[in-house]
């Protein structure tokens, strides 16, 4: 195992626009899978999520904002390879001003599913809301499965 640099996490978090947040609320985790911008020039991770306010994820927000992202990937030309990142920080509603940036980090790599709809609510009556999560602790690995003292041949 080793750690990546912070051009290589750039390079995996720009790949990769999804990745699991993390919240707790009280005693109990709560994990989810999110969708996420980032812009490497400014590395805040714009998210933007749909459904009430008086939704789980907004319930467990105004509790604790205290967050970790985690996003991983398999290296595309050697399967054995694999990356992580974990990010840690605080959630915050994204200022109307920083609006636009946050859309556009969005929209150059945030994964969506085909199905927009959430839950089914029609989708013209989902409220919208977009958050920030400021890193205070930003971290990568990189590890492969196929590690050489590990391939050690056993006599016969």
């Amino acid at each position: 195992m080793r750690g990546l640099t912070q051009e290589e996490m750039d390079e995996v978090l720009v790949r990769q626009g999804i990745g699991v947040l993390a919240m707790a609320e009280s005693a109990h985790p709560y994990a989810i899978p999110m969708s996420f911008g980032y812009d490497s020039e400014k590395p805040v991770f714009p998210m933007q999520w749909g459904g009430g306010y008086e939704g789980r994820k907004n319930r467990v927000l105004e509790s604790n904002p205290n967050v970790c992202l985690t996003v991983y990937e398999q290296d595309a030309q050697d399967e054995s390879i694999w990356r992580s990142i974990i990010i840690t920080g605080e959630l915050y509603e994204i200022p109307e001003e920083e609006e636009q940036q946050a859309y556009a980090s969005i929209a150059s790599n945030a994964q969506f599913p085909p199905d927009l709809g959430v839950w089914g609510i029609p989708f013209e009556d989902v409220e919208f809301r977009l958050f920030g999560l400021e890193d205070t602790d930003c971290t990568g690995r990189e590890f492969s499965t196929e590690y050489e003292e590990w391939n050690v041949e056993t006599p016969e």
